[in-house]
């Protein structure tokens, strides 16, 4: 069976890419001939109109709705400088993702015809944001007789659910597909209740893999020395004081794990400066950390595969729900914080990794029978 798998567009997002690598490796290890779409957004000057649109959506939410959103005007990047940003990241990409040729998201259905894939996974990662649907929900496919699947589907704050229209076009699709699987608790209830299809509860691709499955796919670092790992996705002086606390206490120096400058915030700054790390850099950072302060998701997903102690800071601009409910699965719900006081209680705190693990082991059975199940009927 020809597979293709629709997610995020493989970029400089650590986690987007580690799922990606990590859903095309277990299809393939299942003995299927799988590829990831190489989806690009269209860049600089020629989504020019569709960025002002959005600008001035955000706008009136945060004016008029009092909804906490940016109104910061981000940078228009070009294709150019994505490629030099995203230059180390592609490396990975390019080692251990198999992909399609690139196409822009308008041009999809022509991938469709090209691949004649068989089956289609879609996932996961946020790709239930208004922003990717319909596309998501596969509105570019027209043949029969194709297998769908919904592969650990997230999204953020918001979703297809809100807008009405968006919501029933993707209802509509949603009956095309074989089964639905989700990656937090919340979203079986939406799932239920937007699309009317019953949604099975499953683990990020991340996790389905073993540490040793990284180690394997990136080059090893020379440096073992121990460290505290810090990956936090949206900087502030909170954050910087949780994470000098942390350092402090077990007196390791804290090294980043994310880009020094976001571009498309800062503008036309030195582009240097804005060149994410590789892939392995990450992962070597993770593996050789005595302990991991982050604010994302993912960070979170690989501190807990990579048994270290760590600390998630609350990010409400990306969605909170996400991190409660994987925390809550493995019941770790005392590992979020929101400021500097509960940082030493929660160091004095060690986790018992053995229910972590034994919890693991069932849903990675749960996920993969899913898998096997959608694609083998």
């Amino acid at each position: 069976m020809k597979i293709g798998i629709l997610t995020h567009p493989l970029k400089t997002n650590y986690g987007g890419l580690l799922q990606a690598f990590a859903l095309q490796k277990v299809l393939t290890d299942m003995g299927y001939d799988v590829l990831t779409i190489d989806r690009h957004a269209k860049g600089g000057y020629e989504n020019f109109p569709h960025h002002c649109v959005n600008y001035v959506k955000r706008l009136k939410e945060y004016f008029w709705d009092k909804k906490e959103v940016s109104i910061r005007w981000n940078h228009l990047v070009s294709d150019g400088e994505y490629r030099e940003i995203s230059r180390h990241t592609q490396s990975f990409v390019d080692r251990n993702i198999r992909t399609t040729r690139k196409v822009y998201n308008n041009e999809l259905k022509d991938i469709d015809k090209e691949y004649l894939f068989d089956a289609y996974v879609v996932g996961s990662d946020q790709v239930w944001l208004p922003s990717y649907c319909p596309g998501s929900f596969l509105d570019f496919v027209d043949r029969d007789n194709v297998v769908k699947l919904f592969y650990a589907v997230s999204c953020g704050k918001q979703s297809f659910a809100v807008d009405e229209r968006l919501k029933e076009e993707c209802k509509k699709l949603a009956r095309t597909f074989r089964a639905v699987s989700v990656r937090e608790d919340f979203l079986v209830n939406l799932s239920e209740s937007a699309l009317e299809r019953t949604a099975t509860l499953v683990l990020d691709p991340t996790m389905l893999l073993r540490p040793a499955d990284y180690l394997h796919a990136v080059r090893p670092s020379v440096d073992k020395s121990p460290i505290v790992f810090s990956y936090i996705l949206d900087r502030d002086e909170r954050k910087a004081d949780i994470v000098q606390a942390v350092s402090k206490k077990l007196n390791l120096p804290a090294e980043e794990g994310n880009v020094k400058t976001y571009y498309i915030k800062s503008g036309r700054c030195d582009i240097n400066d804005c060149v994410y790390p590789s892939v392995d850099s990450w992962i070597n950072k993770l593996n050789r950390s005595e302990f991991v302060v982050t604010d994302s998701f993912h960070g979170m997903a690989f501190a807990i595969l990579f048994n270290k102690p760590f600390i998630v800071i609350g990010n409400k601009e990306r969605g909170l729900e996400r991190f409660i409910s994987l925390l809550k699965m493995f019941n770790l719900s005392s590992r979020l914080i929101n400021n500097v006081e509960c940082v030493k209680v929660l160091m004095e705190t060690q986790i018992d990794f053995a229910p972590v693990n034994a919890k693991l082991e069932a849903m990675r059975a749960v996920s993969l029978n899913f898998l096997r199940n959608g694609l083998e009927q």
